[in-house]
């Protein structure tokens, strides 16, 4: 956990293998067809209305998909705020009030945090160490929170 001067506390989140490896599978795809398009225009040019749309929006889409990739694997983390939880993966981020959060409900088996905003709720994933310190860092900005365990034998 990290905190900066604002009053935020961060909290890195921790992917499975499986996650990463799909990642670089998606960004050495991404860079494939970057430079299979790169290609068919060198070597065929572009003939026609439809080439001149379809090599510049793959290429595009493909660097988007890099971009995204490598930015969630830079920066993928949970925060607190005074005010707000913020989840971040790369450069999507999204805010949800703090008074919002009705309750937390940890699962002893698999050590992830389950955050319920009313209907809603979110699954966390990150370090395991870290979530007494991301529950403490949101009961101290609003105590009224539920926080409370399961296991996944009861919740069958």
């Amino acid at each position: 956990m990290a905190t900066n001067s604002e009053n935020k506390k961060t909290f890195p989140i921790k992917f499975p293998l499986v996650v990463i490896l799909l990642g670089i599978a998606v960004i050495l795809l991404c860079i494939a067809s970057v430079v299979v398009s790169v290609l068919q225009i060198y070597k065929l040019g572009i003939n026609g209305f439809s080439d001149a749309l379809k090599y510049p929006f793959l290429i595009a889409i493909s660097l988007f998909g890099i971009a995204l990739m490598i930015s969630m694997f830079i920066k993928s983390e949970y925060a607190v705020t005074d005010t707000l939880f913020i989840s971040q993966f790369g450069f999507i981020k999204s805010k949800t009030e703090i008074k919002d959060i009705t309750s937390i409900v940890l699962n002893t088996d698999t050590q992830k945090l389950t955050i319920y905003f009313g209907e809603e709720f979110t699954v966390l994933s990150f370090t395991k160490d870290w979530n007494e310190e991301f529950v403490s860092a949101l009961l101290e900005i609003k105590p009224e929170i539920s926080y409370s365990f399961v296991s996944s034998n009861e919740e069958k």
